[in-house]
C-alpha cells in the first residue's frame, strides 16, 4: 500500500516521510461492509495472511496488505498452501513464490496499458516507470500499448484502509502459469490525486504497483515500518521469499520502491536493482 499524510497536515509530508494518511472525507459513511465475519477472518488466516490487516470491500472481495485485492476464490486457492521457501526471519526484499516466466534466452515482453480519464502527467509517469525498468536490461521488458495489455491500469476511488489513503491497488500477484497480475487501480480519491500531482509521483506509484504485478512483496512486509507500524502482513500461500544479497534489516526511512508507504522517491535503490536483477 502507498499512503500519505492528511491534507490538514500536508506541510508535514516531507518531514514525516509520509508517515500516515487522511481519514475518509466522510467519516459518517457506512463502512459496516468492511467488517469480517469469524469465518472470513479464519479463511484469510488459513490463506496465510494477517487476519487483522484485511477488510471486505464494497464489491465483496477482500483487501489485504492495504493494496492487494483478492476474491474469495483466490483465498480458497491459497488456503492450506505451504511453501518451504517462506522466510519468517527479519529479512527484507521479498518476492512471491510465483514469478513471471521468462525465456531461456532473450527477453519476455509485458505489455502495459493506461486506461482513459487520467491527467496527462500520469501518461508521462507511466513512460518514466517503464523506462526505469527497461534500463535495467532484465529478462522482462515492458512495452506500452493503446489496446489490450497484459497489465491494465484503471482508475477508481479506493478510499482509505487502516486510516491510510490508498494510492494504488494491485489485482494480486503472478499466476501459477507464469503470467503477471492482470493490472492495478490508481485511486481517484481527493487525497490520492492531491499527492499524485506530478509525473514523478505517478511514476513512483505506478512502478510500485507493477512490482506487485510481477511478484514483489513489500520490502518492509515484516513490520510495515515505512507506515510507522509494527504489523506483519503475513506470508500467505503466495510466499514471502527473501531475495539473496539484499539488506536484512530496514527502517521506516529506508529507500526502496516496494516500501509499504511512500517515501516520495521515483527511483530504484542499489538494493532494489539487486532484487530485480536476481529475480529477472
Amino acid at each position: 500500500m502507498k499512503k500519505l499524510i492528511a491534507p490538514v497536515g500536508f506541510g508535514l509530508l516531507l518531514t514525516l516521510a509520509f508517515f500516515s494518511c487522511k481519514k475518509s472525507a466522510n467519516d459518517s459513511a457506512d463502512t459496516s461492509y468492511q467488517q469480517l465475519s469469524d469465518d472470513e477472518r479464519a479463511l484469510i488466516v488459513a490463506a496465510g495472511f494477517n487476519g487483522n490487516w484485511a477488510e471486505r470491500t464494497s464489491d465483496g472481495n477482500y483487501l489485504v496488505e492495504g493494496d492487494i485485492l483478492l476474491s474469495r476464490a483466490q483465498l480458497n486457492e491459497l488456503k492450506g498452501v505451504v511453501s518451504h521457501e517462506i522466510i519468517y526471519a527479519n529479512e527484507e526484499h521479498y518476492r512471491t513464490t510465483n514469478v513471471v516466466s521468462t525465456p531461456a534466452s532473450g527477453q519476455r515482453t509485458i505489455t502495459v496499458r493506461l486506461g482513459s480519464g487520467f491527467p496527462a502527467h500520469y501518461s508521462t509517469g507511466l513512460d518514466q516507470a517503464l523506462a526505469r525498468y527497461n534500463n535495467l536490461n532484465l529478462k522482462i521488458r515492458f512495452q506500452r500499448v493503446s489496446s489490450g495489455g497484459n497489465i491494465v491500469i484503471t482508475g477508481a476511488n479506493l478510499g482509505t484502509s487502516g486510516g491510510g489513503c490508498i494510492l494504488g491497488q494491485a489485482a494480486g500477484f503472478p499466476t501459477s502459469s507464469g503470467n503477471p497480475s492482470s493490472g492495478f487501480v490508481l485511486s481517484t480519491s481527493s487525497c490520492a490525486t492531491s499527492y499524485l500531482n506530478t509525473a514523478n509521483k505517478a511514476d513512483e506509484v505506478i512502478a510500485h504497483e507493477i512490482g506487485h504485478c510481477i511478484g514483489f512483496r513489500h520490502t518492509d512486509y515484516m513490520n510495515r515500518s515505512s507506515c510507522g507500524q509494527n504489523v506483519n502482513e503475513g506470508s500467505a500461500g503466495v510466499g514471502a521469499v527473501h531475495i539473496p544479497n539484499t539488506p536484512t534489516t530496514v527502517t521506516g526511512s529506508y529507500n526502496s520502491w516496494m516500501m509499504a508507504c511512500t517515501n516520495g522517491s521515483p527511483s530504484f535503490s542499489a538494493a532494489d536493482n539487486t532484487a530485480l536483477n536476481y529475480v529477472y
